[in-house]
């Protein structure tokens, strides 16, 4: 061990200038590595976040033309659309195309599948909406996302509207209007 000592000392004695130093801090490349793995881990998270985001609006709305394709089979095979149903409880006219739990659940978007049929009183509109009650559940900028993927991308017009009734906002994507 004294041996080791010994070449230390030496070197130190030789080279005075080059000794090492109690280092305190970074060196700049250690700065410069660091914040480009933090750059790299941020740019994946925001693109996994971006993903989720769109996963769920493409699911909502693949779940909407599911449910007024079934609608419009009923209307087809029997003359009539389905009956208007309370929140969250699937119309009897449609349960043997789908299963009861697509209502019992609340969609991607937090909101909750309403049938809105004939006799309903949220609008004009008879399809099927998501319902979100209190209304400051429902995001905005993803149901205008919703619409565009839909519709027309604005939630006043089209076949997709934002209807506020009875202190619940529904966003109402309509295959026909009431006579």
């Amino acid at each position: 061990m004294q041996r080791g000592r010994d070449i230390w000392n030496d070197w130190v004695l030789k080279y005075p200038g080059h000794a090492p130093r109690n280092r305190r801090g970074f060196t700049l490349v250690e700065l410069v590595v660091y914040i480009a793995i933090v750059a790299i881990m941020a740019i994946s998270l925001f693109r996994v976040l971006g993903q989720s985001e769109k996963a769920k609006i493409v699911s909502v709305a693949k779940t909407a033309r599911l449910l007024n394709d079934v609608a419009s089979t009923v209307y087809a095979t029997t003359g009539t659309w389905p009956s208007d149903a309370n929140n969250s409880i699937l119309p009897t006219e449609m349960k043997p195309y789908l299963s009861n739990n697509i209502f019992a659940n609340d969609t991607p978007l937090k909101g909750r599948w309403d049938w809105n049929g004939p006799t309903n009183t949220v609008s004009n509109l008879i399809g099927i909406s998501l319902r979100f009650n209190p209304p400051s559940t429902a995001d905005q900028q993803l149901l205008t996302k919703l619409d565009k993927l839909i519709d027309d991308g604005d939630l006043a017009t089209g076949s997709c509207k934002k209807v506020n009734y009875s202190g619940s906002l529904f966003y109402v994507i309509s295959v026909a209007t009431k006579n």
